[in-house]
């Protein structure tokens, strides 16, 4: 079965998370990708995460009903450090086939930094998605020979930028599904308001 594993803080999911999903599953052939939600990233300030329960509730409303995607709360299961090392062992098992996971090209520069990434190599072929536009991807060709590097259009929405928005009273409509733009307004309004 061919299967991808797309995580991150999805704090909050936006647009261009859902359009890179769907991209990602046609360009890569996938059967199935999982939408992995980290539960207490390694290498990011928690307290500026939106809780795990109402990003992972957020992930369930724009992702339902789109063909072959589903969406995971494993790391929260798993407890502790969300290292990609293990969500890439649990399901490369549960699914007797080795994932492609599913990257932007700002983390795939700094790749040497994540736990284990010799072994990650090894257990799933990484998958990487444009993020700059000049793009890096000669030089992550010549550094990760085995990263895919998917041709796909640059999406410049980020997080960051919506928090930005919603702090400085700016609208984030066609940003985030309307599912639940409401909802992103008032947390992130509240909690930086």
């Amino acid at each position: 079965m061919k299967i991808g594993i797309f995580g991150g803080a999805f704090n909050p999911v936006h647009n261009g998370h859902v359009t890179i999903a769907i991209l990602s599953m046609e360009y890569l052939d996938l059967e199935k990708l999982l939408i992995v939600p980290t539960y207490d990233p390694p290498h990011r300030d928690p307290s500026i995460l939106a809780p795990f329960e109402l990003r992972l509730n957020w992930l369930g409303k724009v992702f339902d009903g789109i063909k072959g995607i589903e969406v995971s709360d494993f790391e929260e299961k798993m407890g502790g450090k969300s290292y990609s090392f293990y969500t890439i062992e649990h399901f490369s098992e549960l699914y007797g086939a080795k994932p492609y996971f599913i990257i932007g090209e700002d983390s795939a520069v700094n790749f040497e930094k994540w736990y284990r990434y010799e072994d990650l190599m090894e257990m799933a072929t990484f998958a990487v998605y444009p993020r700059f536009r000049n793009s890096r991807f000669e030089e992550l060709k010549w550094r990760f020979p085995s990263f895919v590097l998917m041709d796909l259009p640059l999406i410049e929405i980020s997080s960051t930028e919506i928090r930005r928005r919603i702090r400085e009273g700016r609208s984030i409509r066609g940003m985030v599904d309307s599912s639940i733009e409401e909802e992103v307004m008032e947390f992130f309004g509240r909690e930086n308001g």
